[in-house]
């Protein structure tokens, strides 16, 4: 069976040959893998979740990675400067530096807002700037028309209308209290937010969305013990925009699956997020709670696709051992791969401390353990 027929059949929660198997990684582990085993090979595909970097076809190969995926550009007429403390600007405003193996953001430029005016008047960059899709269009139409691997489509921006707003344009601690003591200008951030990733999503898909299978988008809501803010809240402020901006991608591209990406222990909204049609869920952090792979499979697993899942916090950190990773692969093979639906892969991106003879554990292993036949 080839990738994208064994991806699209899980999606559609039936055993293909094989569990699919996807890549996330830091770019210091993806660094030192390639130079583990010696590839040379020209980097041209970008890969990078949460940073930009690129990969080769070599690397993916060997992992035996059953996805592809195509990027929204940069503006060509953003020009990033760097400031004396080693902060970039990015395009849409934030500024941030490396911080160990992510990149971090320290200037908010919503953090002094005070009115709605304000965030009204705030000028996006323009998203139909045509220089986004220069190249785009023709790698879609290539990896669909001329590969076999299942086509992922990343859209340009950070994602969602929380995770924008909290920890890219507000800041964190003033977004959360926003929510409680200024509604009004907490609204009108997640709507400016929600314009603009209506905006992005017609740019990609109305070029690209017949060549693509699934659309990635995010939106964190968890932390390790629990949800970020209350299932009430995301009711009520939330979930409409999100069931805008997802209806939106169902209506441009209605063969596309969406994966949405939410680290922590989201348990409380998994329902929620299938009414807003949401159709993969990742990473499913095995470590947070609620969230264990058998009581998931259980109450969702007729409606829900699941990707990710091996744990990076113990069996994929320094101290783990390769019996521990294999049992953790198990683990999460036996309670989510019977009857399709899952899609193996780190719970986020794989960190610097995890070995190279380990990542090629997870792929190697998983290949001969997640058959069906």
């Amino acid at each position: 069976m080839k990738s994208r027929e064994r991806v699209l059949t899980t999606l559609n929660h039936e055993e293909p040959d094989r569990v699919p198997l996807d890549y996330w990684t830091t770019p210091a582990a993806y660094e030192k893998l390639r130079d583990h085993l010696g590839i040379t090979a020209e980097e041209t595909q970008e890969w990078g979740i949460m940073s930009s970097w690129k990969t080769s076809e070599e690397l993916l190969q060997r992992l035996h990675v059953d996805f592809r995926r195509v990027y929204m550009n940069t503006a060509k007429s953003f020009q990033a400067k760097t400031y004396p403390d080693g902060t970039t600007d990015s395009e849409y405003g934030f500024r941030g530096k490396w911080f160990g193996p992510y990149w971090e953001i320290t200037y908010y430029p919503w953090a002094e807002f005070t009115e709605v005016e304000q965030v009204e008047e705030y000028a996006w960059p323009d998203a139909d700037d045509s220089s986004r899709m220069d190249g785009v269009v023709e790698w879609a139409k290539y990896l669909h028309e001329q590969t076999d691997n299942a086509v992922v489509g990343m859209v340009g921006g950070p994602w969602g209308v929380f995770e924008i707003c909290e920890h890219y344009m507000r800041g964190f601690d003033k977004f959360l209290i926003d929510l409680v003591k200024n509604r009004k200008l907490a609204e009108a951030m997640m709507d400016k937010c929600m314009e603009f990733a209506l905006d992005m999503n017609r740019v990609l898909l109305d070029e690209v969305g017949d060549y693509l299978d699934i659309v990635q988008v995010g939106d964190d809501l968890g932390h390790q013990q629990g949800l970020i803010i209350s299932p009430k809240m995301y009711r009520d402020l939330i979930k409409p925009r999100h069931l805008k901006i997802y209806g939106d991608i169902h209506r441009r591209a209605p063969h596309v699956k969406l994966l949405y990406h939410s680290c922590g222990a989201i348990e409380p909204l998994i329902k929620d997020l299938i009414d807003v049609g949401v159709d993969i869920l990742n990473p499913i952090q095995p470590l947070a709670f609620g969230m264990e792979s058998k009581d998931l499979k259980m109450k969702y697993g007729d409606r829900l696709s699941f990707h990710g899942g091996i744990d990076l916090q113990r069996a994929m950190a320094e101290s783990g051992t390769k019996e521990e990773l294999r049992e953790e692969i198990d683990k999460r093979l036996g309670a989510l791969a019977p009857g399709g639906g899952y899609i193996l892969a780190p719970a986020h991106n794989i960190q610097p401390d995890s070995t190279p003879q380990k990542i090629l554990e997870i792929y190697d292993y998983a290949l001969k353990k997640g058959r069906y036949t």
